[in-house]
């Protein structure tokens, strides 16, 4: 991504500053465009190149570096002005921040979506979404881009308009590009969080636009993420299992009681579809090229049921392992329900990770005829060693607990993030280039590559744990503060495992105990130290990604790890 990442938060947060003159703001918005203007579209700019274009765009007019954020987005709304506009209105979802409401009257409602305005038309919401649903827009008032993400691989939206504080956008937008969602961006004029402004007049103009077409489109991995999320719908989802199971996932439901019935319900429950989505794009890679990647991209051919149920495969052992991890960390929730040891009791749920795993080998050993004996045996081989390696890391993390948090160690931590999550990226990966030919030549690189983004993947759910998104979910989970060992934990030092000890064994709420904990990690330099072992972790893999020796491949490898982290 560039040099933005490296920065520290403080610097971060130094070039997010929104000019407070409208006749500044609009001399950026138009030096961007000239800037914008010879870029080709191609693919997506990466964070690197919007901050160098950036920093042109702000000497060019003799500005500050504050404004680089600002700037920044000026040029990626250029970059995608074309593409945004030929969306139809009807298929582009505006989202708004909930901090645009007024605090103080707002009678709406949250849920895990966002605010459900009730139309009381005391702020700007309510105009906003009413005009723009009268253009066909969906509208979501909420932080973040989860919900916008599946809105897209439900086929549903193709573009998106989003208004959002400087550092949210720098988090949301990035991920929207890179996908190759033509997007629209319109920074806070002020944020805090609580009654913040915003242009509304540029809001409203860029809703209103619209062209015929788009000269230059800009490839992306849309269409490949539909296919992967395309598998785990009830009727595809049964037509692949078919061969494995002798019949369709209802049918064994019926037949074979509440093993196979809580199966199916876990596997079509939520979840990004990621790794089933590496496996088809690795083999998408190596015999398709780049076709796979140009917007509207007809994959209907590209993979025949063989090669979708290797993909499944990779996701049904993923959800095994998440069905036992749940047991052994204690949560009570995943996806936002109750997780199956919680819902169905921990006999059943060990019984149902057990079964998936069963489930995981006999689709790939079923695919041997049609892909040949020797490539379902290499896959085999590769996932089962994945599998391995991920119990053996969980085994070492189940040990750590038995020590004491102040014996915890980064290097261990280390250690064990890559046994439990690296294998996973590797054999998603691998499946599909072995699939596709001889993926030996890729073998070692590959390995490097997956376990720099494992132990990094780690590192940021820990850290995600201290975040808005998560706090509702650690704090609601006790062994979190004692049991748990994580990598922050270890970069602690002895000192704060002191404080943090008294913090969880104290009376205060749980709510209390998280708010106390994220002041001890910040004290003592925990969340920098984190994200500067993510920041070089994603340098390290980025590294082995150009080094892989194939050009549509290693853009796959960028994708992946600049997408996971």
């Amino acid at each position: 991504m560039g040099k933005l990442q490296e920065r520290t938060s403080e610097e971060a947060s130094a070039i997010r500053h929104v000019p407070a003159e409208r006749a500044v703001r609009d001399g950026v918005r138009a030096a961007a465009a000239a800037r914008a203007s010879g870029v080709s579209r191609a693919r997506p700019m990466t964070r690197g190149e919007l901050e160098s274009a950036g920093s042109e765009v702000l000497a060019s007019l003799s500005l500050p570096e504050r404004y680089l954020g600002f700037a920044m987005v000026a040029i990626d709304n250029e970059f995608w002005r074309e593409q945004f506009e030929a969306v139809p209105t009807g298929e582009r979802l505006l989202l708004l921040p909930h901090c645009l409401r007024d605090s103080r009257h707002c009678e709406g409602t949250y849920d895990a979506v966002g605010l459900h305005c009730v139309g009381c038309g005391r702020c700007e919401l309510f105009g906003l979404r009413r005009e723009a649903e009268e253009l066909g827009y969906r509208v979501l008032v909420a932080e973040g881009t989860p919900a916008v993400v599946q809105h897209v691989l439900r086929g549903e939206v193709d573009a998106l308009l989003g208004v959002a504080c400087l550092e949210s956008l720098e988090k949301a937008f990035e991920h929207v590009a890179a996908l190759g969602i033509p997007h629209a961006a319109v920074p806070l004029l002020r944020d805090g969080c609580v009654d913040t402004e915003a242009e509304l007049d540029v809001v409203r103009r860029l809703m209103r636009r619209s062209s015929v077409r788009a000269h230059e489109k800009t490839r992306g991995y849309v269409p490949l993420l539909r296919t992967a999320a395309e598998m785990f719908e009830e009727e595809t989802l049964g037509r692949l299992l078919g061969p494995v199971t002798k019949s369709g996932v209802r049918e064994l439901s019926a037949s074979f009681g509440e093993t196979a019935e809580v199966s199916s319900e876990w596997l079509g429950a939520g979840g990004k579809r990621f790794r089933p989505f590496v496996t088809l794009a690795s083999y998408a890679a190596m015999t398709q090229g780049t076709s796979a990647l140009e917007p509207g991209a007809e994959l209907q051919g590209v993979f025949g049921d063989p090669v979708k149920r290797v993909a499944l495969a990779i996701e049904v052992m993923h959800k095994a392992s998440l069905v036992h991890d749940d047991i052994e960390d204690g949560d009570a929730t995943r996806y936002g329900v109750e997780t199956v040891h919680v819902r169905h009791g921990v006999p059943v749920a060990v019984n149902v990770g057990d079964y998936l795993i069963g489930l995981g080998y006999r689709l790939v050993a079923s695919v041997a005829g049609d892909l040949g004996g020797e490539c379902a045996a290499d896959i085999l081989g590769a996932l089962s060693e994945a599998h391995v390696k991920l119990c053996v890391g969980q085994g070492a993390e189940l040990s750590e607990r038995r020590r004491r948090p102040d014996e915890w160690r980064p290097a261990a931590m280390q250690a064990v993030y890559a046994l439990k999550t690296a294998p996973a990226f590797e054999v998603a990966f691998y499946a599909g280039l072995r699939m596709a030919g001889d993926a030996g030549r890729y073998r070692e690189a590959l390995k490097a590559y997956s376990r720099q983004l494992g132990v990094a993947y780690q590192v940021r759910n820990d850290l995600e744990d201290y975040e808005e998104e998560g706090a509702a979910r650690t704090a609601g989970r006790p062994e979190e503060w004692s049991c748990r060992p994580t990598i922050l934990r270890a970069f602690a030092g002895a000192e704060a495992a002191e404080r943090l000890a008294r913090t969880e064994s104290s009376e205060l709420p749980a709510t209390e105990k998280l708010s106390a904990a994220r002041r001890i990690y910040e004290e003592h330099g925990v969340f920098e130290s984190a994200r500067r072992m993510i920041s070089g972790c994603r340098e390290r893999a980025l590294e082995h990604a150009d080094a892989v020796g194939h050009d549509v491949l290693s853009e796959l490898m960028r994708f992946v790890a600049n997408t996971v982290l």
